[in-house]
């Protein structure tokens, strides 16, 4: 505070119309940044609460801002590509992370786990001197938030494993002011840093149709979508309680905070479609295998993820083999897109180490590496469907602008650029989402204050 006013008149004093940018310049360094990330919220999962009346918190924190109803995950919808994907505002062509690719020249499978290339946005807001936070927003932990750094802090709960409740309890210590630890260091935050990126993976992890807590694996997906709705009740609440503290200090006001997922979950069922696809490209006269099955007669290689499968040819096809190669696949019953290489590419942002074909089929359908039991279900969310691909997504704070509904096809790249441009004036080096304009009442940015420069 010393440094600012002597300072502040010298400057405006020097050239009278730089008050309006310094003054815009001090709203703008108070302004703070929450990015929720739920991972797996279908906006199935949104439509399905409303209809039951189960969306009370999500329809008053909607008060203060809007819905996102048109926000859609990418290629490949996996967590570790959307997470980068969403924290760099950019696809795998600047992540270089789609989850896995074949390797042609090395003949194995390359896991990508969680490395990407682009700068996310902790790393651009930290390069232009803010601070920045991560409670177990794995993407960002020694990338670059690390344990024990007051500027760059990773947080994880004492207790593990953590669920939504313990890691909200965290936030909302720092939003109260009370004592956090990052590793061995405590913290108190005064106010919350000016970005804090917060994760929680109860809706994934129930989604998929795991034991989760006190959640048993479930026979059937209507179980365990009344386990979703229980804990997405208990989400809304903390969510609330956490936006009543940022109210009563008085951090709303200046605050935006973005509540979103990474992709959506599809459930699927019984024997698997890949050994069929085999028969049918080897019926046909194109030699396919897997991975590991790999010979010096291999023309196609056939790596599944879970739902979708990725073909990687070893030699270019000829034409009339491609041809033959598209027509078995999109005959077959289960299938319900083949995309190309060039459509991943320039629809998709697909990084040039990924497949020539990716063969996405119908809902209920899979390729997953073996059957499920008849007794039960398994469900994924790398998958082209709507209820993978229409995700959760809302904006609210004290100049969000009350919308309510914002019905724009927004893309998941496209949120973390608006709000960086927005709030503070920051662009990540990487970035080829959109800048949406009209998300907040005072349109205040630093490309508007720039001008009376």
């Amino acid at each position: 505070q010393r440094w600012r006013t002597p300072w502040r008149r010298f400057y405006t004093q020097s050239c009278p119309l730089r008050y309006f940018y310094w003054m815009g310049f001090e709203r703008m360094a108070h302004k703070k940044l929450v990015y929720i990330n739920i991972d797996g919220f279908s906006f199935s999962y949104l439509e399905r609460l409303k209809r039951k009346g189960k969306a009370g918190g999500f329809q008053r924190l909607q008060n203060d801002g809007f819905l996102f109803t048109g926000l859609r995950s990418g290629l490949v919808s996996i967590t570790n590509p959307m997470q980068s994907a969403i924290l760099c505002g950019a696809w795998s062509e600047k992540t270089h992370n789609f989850y896995q690719h074949y390797d042609l020249n090395e003949g194995r499978v390359i896991k990508h786990k969680r490395t990407f290339c682009a700068e996310n946005a902790a790393q651009a807001l930290l390069r232009t001197g803010h601070t920045v936070a991560s409670i177990h927003q794995f993407m960002l932990e020694n990338n670059p938030c690390r344990e024990g750094d007051a500027q760059c802090a990773y947080f994880r709960c004492g207790k593990d494993p953590s669920d939504s409740r313990d890691r909200f309890a965290l936030l909302k210590r720092m939003a109260l002011g009370q004592a956090v630890y990052t590793g061995e260091r405590k913290i108190v935050y005064s106010e919350l840093p000016d970005f804090t990126a917060f994760y929680i993976d109860d809706i994934d992890s129930l989604g998929h149709n795991n034991a989760y807590g006190p959640y048993p694996k479930r026979a059937t997906f209507e179980e365990r979508q009344r386990d979703i709705e229980e804990r997405l009740e208990v989400i809304q609440q903390e969510l609330e309680d956490f936006v009543d503290i940022c109210k009563q200090r008085g951090l709303f006001q200046n605050m935006a905070i973005l509540i979103t997922t990474d992709h959506g979950m599809t459930p699927f069922y019984g024997k698997s479609s890949l050994p069929d696809l085999l028969v049918r490209l080897n019926g046909a006269g194109i030699k396919a295998t897997l991975p590991e099955m790999r010979t010096t007669d291999t023309q196609v290689i056939v790596l599944p993820y879970t739902i979708e499968a990725s073909l990687y040819c070893i030699h270019p096809l000829t034409q009339e083999q491609r041809q033959t190669l598209l027509k078995v696949c999109r005959s077959a019953p289960y299938m319900q897109q083949v995309l190309e290489k060039e459509e991943m590419r320039h629809r998709y942002g697909m990084d040039s180490r990924g497949p020539d074909f990716l063969l996405c089929p119908h809902a209920g359908s899979h390729f997953y590496h073996k059957d499920v039991s008849e007794d039960t279900f398994g469900a994924s969310h790398d998958s082209l469907d709507e209820t993978s691909q229409h995700i959760f997504g809302m904006l609210i704070g004290g100049k969000v602008r009350h919308l309510v509904d914002y019905p724009e096809a927004v893309s998941a790249i496209d949120l973390l650029p608006t709000l960086l441009h927005t709030q503070f004036g920051c662009t990540m080096r990487d970035s080829t989402g959109k800048i949406w304009h009209g998300w907040f009442e005072d349109n205040q940015s630093m490309e508007r204050i720039g001008a009376f420069e």
